[in-house]
């Protein structure tokens, strides 16, 4: 593999060049070097420097403080954003550090051995834990002491199990039964960090394997919802693909047993409006399937992006069958697209119905037409629509 022909780090390079002209030392870090060696997709790239925060603000004119309490800086160069981070150095159990003074300070303050590699600006990799080996190997090992590396962040066991779903690498032995000891520690972190992880998680490419590890460490348990009703736990093991979002897994989850409400799922997650918004529709959609099967209407209803958690839930669930291609043609042939394409609006019904006051009974009527038209039962016609709307009356408010 040539360093060289990597296009995120030759536009990256200019930022350790200058660190190293300034008089500090500068290296790529982490998880943009493990990716290159396994020849993935780089997606972020972190840089490491024994310059402080400050020292680095001085350097570059475009440097937002966003964890400057803790070492980071971003660095914008080429249009892009990059993590500039000073040598860190492990101090007590409170989450506190000091600024390393050499870089084999900050990689043993790393996660995993896989994630403490450094690369400097000619390519050359620095490996003080033999995370090539363990990458070679498909492992996932906690740097030197597993007890103290995750008790430093309990993030990182659930991060472990989500490198099993997006590597398809294995934890090893020690790391997990240091996670099987302190894995109610899990209970410190952040709901906002542990969903983040739990949807990186269910979306990886090898989610089967990150939900055995999950079960394996008994991490699950810990978790909001799974906690108090293990059930799910076992019903999440019905699904043998990973899933598109967090949302998609809510509504399958839901669609299994209602017990738990989707607004509930996603009270315990700190889940946002629009993730239960898309929650409520998948579920809404399925519900309309299970009692009039594929029409018109539901194709109409649902929404592309969700075609295939749909398709996925009807097979995993129900045991039967349909393709997104199948979906496509069936919405190509609508008469309309959407709600904008009705040949009437809201404002033409109230001047049909001027002695109504505006209510509710106007999204009650517009979905009423939209409904008679997907369903081939109207011409999205606006004279048409007026006379099928007077052999149609809906009930007042």
């Amino acid at each position: 593999m040539n360093f060289n022909n990597n296009k995120q780090f030759r536009l990256a390079l200019p930022i350790l060049k200058k660190l190293e002209e300034a008089g500090y030392e500068a290296f790529f870090v982490g998880g943009s070097v493990r990716d290159f060696l396994l020849q993935r997709e780089i997606k972020d790239i972190d840089i490491t420097t024994n310059a402080t925060p400050e020292q680095v603000k001085h350097l570059f004119s475009k440097v937002i403080p966003v964890g400057i309490d803790h070492g980071t800086v971003i660095v914008r160069k080429n249009k892009k954003s990059y993590e500039v981070t000073t040598y860190r150095n492990k101090i007590s159990k409170k989450d506190k550090f000091s600024f390393g003074q050499q870089l084999s300070d900050d990689l043993m303050y790393r996660d995993f051995t896989m994630n403490a590699l450094a690369m400097d600006k000619s390519g050359r990799i620095i490996d003080l834990f033999n995370g090539q080996v363990h990458i070679q190997k498909r492992i996932i090992k906690a740097v030197k002491d597993p007890f103290m590396r995750l008790e430093e962040d309990p993030l990182r066991m659930i991060r472990a199990c989500r490198f099993v779903s997006q590597l398809g690498f294995s934890i090893e032995g020690n790391t997990i039964e240091a996670i099987l000891q302190l894995k109610t520690k899990i209970k410190q972190v952040a709901i906002e960090r542990l969903k983040d992880e739990m949807t990186a998680l269910i979306t990886g490419e090898h989610y089967v394997e990150g939900l055995r590890s999950l079960i394996k460490t008994e991490l699950i348990g810990q978790f909001p919802i799974f906690k108090s009703h293990p059930q799910y736990i076992r019903l999440l093991q019905r699904e043998r693909d990973y899933f598109t979002s967090f949302s998609h897994m809510v509504a399958f989850l839901y669609e299994l047993q209602p017990k738990v409400s989707i607004s509930e799922w996603m009270k315990e997650w700190n889940g946002s409006n629009k993730e239960k918004q898309m929650a409520k529709e998948l579920a809404s959609s399925l519900k309309y399937y299970k009692e009039s099967g594929v029409t018109p209407w539901l194709v109409y209803k649902l929404d592309e992006a969700f075609h295939r958690p749909f398709i996925q839930i009807i097979d995993t669930i129900y045991k039967e069958s349909i393709t997104r291609e199948a979906l496509q043609t069936i919405r190509n042939k609508l008469s309309i697209q959407s709600q904008h394409d009705l040949a009437i609006n809201g404002h033409d019904l109230m001047k049909w119905f001027p002695n109504r006051k505006p209510g509710v009974w106007i999204k009650q009527m517009i979905e009423a037409i939209e409904f008679a038209i997907v369903m081939d039962e109207l011409k999205n016609d606006e004279k048409l629509i007026k006379e099928w709307i007077r052999c149609h009356p809906l009930a007042t408010d």
